[in-house]
C-alpha cells in the first residue's frame, strides 16, 4: 500500500498506558491511518460496537477487562481475516503470546513497541485484509451471479415444462378402436420438447390416417415445428392438410407430404427439415398406401420379418416443388407394421458407442411377432433403455405399429 494514499484504513489503539497510546496513534497518522483510540477493554468493546474498523492494536494487560477478555468477544463476531488484531504483550510473556495466537490473534508485538515492526506488522495485515475483502467482494458478487443464474434456469426449466405439457396435450393419448386392428406407440422424448410426433386418425369411408415424423435435431426449436404439424396433421383441425376443404375428400399421401414440402422449405435461419411416413391404411382392404420421406424403412412384422421394399423419397423441405412416391403394403391377419423414428436404431450402446441398428431391430422385432401389439412397444421401449444403458436416451425416441389380427 503506498504511503501517499490517504486514508489507509481505520485502526482502534487500546492501551491504559496514555503515552503508549499517543505514540502510536501519532505515528500511525503520519503514515496516513485514520486512527481512534480506547482506554481500556470495556471501551474498546463499545468502539468496536460502535464502529468500524481494519486493525486493532491491542494491549494484553488492562485493568478491569484485560486484551484476552477483548480478543475472545470480538472473535464471536468477527473472524481473523475479517478483522486482523494485533497483541501486545511484554517480552518475557510468551505464554501470553501463545494464548493470543491460540485465541485468533492474528500478530503479536513486543513492549516497549518498536514502531517500525509494528508498522511493518500492521501493514502486512492491512495488506491481507484488502485481499481477503476483494476476495469476498469477489465471492459475493459471485454468489449474487450464481443465484440470478439460478433464478433464470429454473425459470427457463419452468417453461420448458411447461411447454412439454402443451405439446403432450396434442398429442394423441389413445388410438382409435377398429375391428380386426390393435393400433399403439411409444413416444420417449430425451429431452423436455421432442421433435418426433406420431398420429392415427379415422377418416371416411373406413379409412385410418396414419402418420409418424422425426424433426431434425431435438428441443425448442424442433418441438416448435413438431408442434405446427401435429396440428397441421389433425384432420379435427380447422386448416388441416389431409382433408379437401370444399369437397371434404382425403387428399393423397403423396399430394399432403408435397404440401407440407413447398411449406417448410429448409433456410438458413431454422435450417430445419423433417423425415416421416406418411399414409392412409384402408381397413377395409388392409392396404396401407403411404410415403416414406427418408424416415427409418418400416418393418412387417409376422412370419418372415424384415424391412419393407419401399421407394424412399427426400426429407421434407430440402428441395421445393418436389414429387413424392406414394408405396402399396397390403397387411395380413397375424402382420404387422412398425414405423419408428431413428432414435431407434441409432440408440447408443454406452460401453463401446455401436449403433442399435436395423439388423438387431428386426431380430428384436422378430422375437415377438406373435405377441399383441402394445406388448411389443413395452418390449421395444425396454429393449432400447437397456441397449442406451445409465447414458439414457441421446435422440427421441418413437414407434408407431398397427397390427392386422
Amino acid at each position: 500500500m503506498s504511503e501517499t494514499n490517504e486514508n489507509r484504513g481505520n485502526i482502534l489503539v487500546v492501551d491504559d498506558n496514555e503515552m503508549n497510546r499517543d505514540m502510536l496513534s501519532r505515528r500511525l497518522q503520519r503514515k496516513k491511518y485514520n486512527v481512534e483510540t480506547a482506554v481500556g477493554g470495556r471501551e474498546a468493546i463499545d468502539a468496536i460496537k460502535a464502529g468500524e474498523y481494519d486493525l486493532i492494536l491491542l494491549d494484553i494487560t488492562m485493568p478491569e477487562v484485560d486484551g484476552f477478555e477483548v480478543l475472545e468477544r470480538v472473535r464471536r463476531i468477527y473472524d481473523a481475516t475479517e478483522l486482523p488484531i494485533i497483541m501486545a504483550t511484554a517480552k518475557t510473556d510468551s505464554e501470553d503470546v501463545v494464548k493470543s495466537l491460540e485465541m485468533g490473534a492474528n500478530d503479536y508485538v513486543t513492549k516497549p513497541i518498536d514502531f517500525q515492526v509494528a508498522l511493518a506488522r500492521v501493514n502486512t495485515q492491512m495488506q491481507l485484509k484488502e485481499s481477503m475483502d476483494r476476495v469476498r467482494t469477489l465471492e459475493q458478487s459471485l454468489a449474487e451471479r450464481n443465484a440470478e443464474l439460478q433464478s433464470s434456469n429454473d425459470y427457463m426449466l419452468q417453461s420448458l415444462e411447461s411447454a412439454a405439457r402443451f405439446q403432450l396435450s396434442l398429442l394423441q393419448k389413445t388410438p382409435p378402436s377398429v375391428d380386426g386392428l390393435n393400433i399403439g406407440w411409444i413416444y420417449c422424448p430425451c429431452d423436455e420438447l421432442a421433435g418426433d410426433s406420431y398420429g392415427v386418425y379415422e377418416l371416411p369411408d373406413s379409412q385410418l390416417l396414419v402418420y409418424q415424423l422425426d424433426v431434425t435435431g431435438h428441443g425448442v426449436k424442433a418441438a416448435l415445428l413438431a408442434v405446427t404439424l401435429i396440428r397441421l396433421l389433425n384432420p379435427a383441425n380447422h386448416g388441416n392438410v389431409v382433408i379437401d376443404a370444399e369437397s371434404g375428400a382425403v387428399i393423397s399421401p403423396a399430394k399432403v407430404i408435397s404440401d407440407l414440402n413447398d411449406r417448410f422449405q429448409i433456410n438458413e435461419e431454422s435450417n430445419q427439415f423433417f423425415t416421416m411416413v406418411y399414409g392412409i391404411y384402408d381397413c377395409g382392404q388392409h392396404v396401407f398406401t403411404y410415403v416414406n420421406a427418408a424416415h427409418s424403412t418400416p418393418i412387417l412384422i409376422g412370419a418372415n420379418t424384415d424391412l419393407v421394399e419401399e421407394e424412399s423419397d427426400l426429407p421434407v423441405g430440402v428441395m421445393p416443388q418436389m414429387d413424392f412416391t406414394e408405396n402399396r403394403l397390403e397387411l395380413h391377419a397375424g402382420q404387422s407394421i412398425a414405423v419408428y423414428s431413428d432414435g431407434i436404431i441409432e440408440a447408443i450402446r454406452e460401453e463401446d458407442g455401436e449403433w442399435l441398428g436395423e439388423e438387431r431391430l428386426v431380430k428384436l422385432l422378430k422375437q415377438e411377432s406373435a405377441t399383441e401389439a402394445t406388448e411389443i412397444l413395452t418390449f421395444l421401449e425396454q429393449e432400447v433403455r437397456e441397449w442406451c444403458g445409465d447414458a439414457g436416451l441421446q435422440d427421441d425416441v418413437s414407434a408407431l405399429l398397427l397390427q392386422r389380427r
